[in-house]
């Protein structure tokens, strides 16, 4: 049985394109074959993918990336993804291909004797009043599955004219109202009132924040994309780091 260090990894919005030799899917690539294998678990905190279409679809666009993540978890490594804005669409076929297991938002977990917080972030983006709805309606389980059973041409064109409209409102919004909202965060340590360590993405806007709320010292972890450079949350020896990928 092979002993391997107290090290763990958390990452989110990776993005990851249809064409394989795209700097992020290379980039990617390169942290699960030669860095992740020496990890105990790697925690992926949604948008892995820029768009998932369903399994049927977008297995087949992604085979290369899929294989390493098989082999990353058949090498004993645990993996764990949760969805994030843009890949809430993954099924059964996805988990079975890749041997990871699915991460609820706002999971409580203990990662290498931290006790963690862990969500994509959206939902604390809620001065977003337009993405909020947006984001309602698409968690609804019966809207998915309408979604899932289009025609697999039509589901294209969909996905495609979204991604359109998600880049023109990012060009056009204030950036304050994409980032979080001080009272989500004030909302989700209430809600969560032990926890000191919260880990999320979305924002793309990877900082470390403190603030102190009676005895306890809350520490928001915010993960960076990945362009490819990538910043990621490193977890070693009870101690959490936020670390660049080069």
């Amino acid at each position: 049985m092979v002993t391997r260090p107290s090290l763990s990894y958390v990452l989110a919005d990776v993005h990851l394109q249809p064409e394989h030799h795209h700097p992020i899917n290379q980039a990617f690539l390169n942290f699960i074959r030669q860095q992740a294998p020496q990890a105990n678990s790697v925690y992926i905190l949604g948008d892995l993918f820029e768009t998932w279409m369903g399994d049927d679809l977008s297995l087949p666009l992604y085979q290369t990336e899929i294989s390493a993540l098989k082999t990353l978890t058949d090498s004993g490594t645990k993996l764990y993804i949760g969805y994030g804005n843009r890949d809430f669409l993954m099924r059964q076929a996805f988990w079975q291909a890749t041997g990871a297991e699915f991460i609820e938002d706002e999971t409580l977990t203990r990662i290498e004797d931290v006790d963690c917080l862990l969500l994509h972030g959206d939902s604390l983006c809620t001065d977003d009043k337009g993405y909020q709805r947006m984001r309602h309606w698409f968690r609804k389980p019966w809207i998915q599955w309408l979604f899932l059973h289009l025609p697999k041409k039509t589901r294209l064109k969909i996905a495609q004219k979204l991604r359109q409209q998600s880049g023109n409102q990012a060009q056009n919004k204030p950036a304050n109202i994409m980032d979080v909202s001080s009272q989500a965060v004030t909302d989700l340590y209430a809600r969560h009132p032990k926890i000191e360590h919260v880990i999320h993405g979305h924002t793309h806007r990877p900082a470390h924040h403190c603030l102190k709320i009676g005895d306890i010292e809350k520490q928001r972890w915010v993960l960076g994309d990945w362009r490819p450079e990538a910043q990621i949350i490193k977890i070693s020896n009870q101690q959490i780091s936020l670390v660049k990928l080069n």
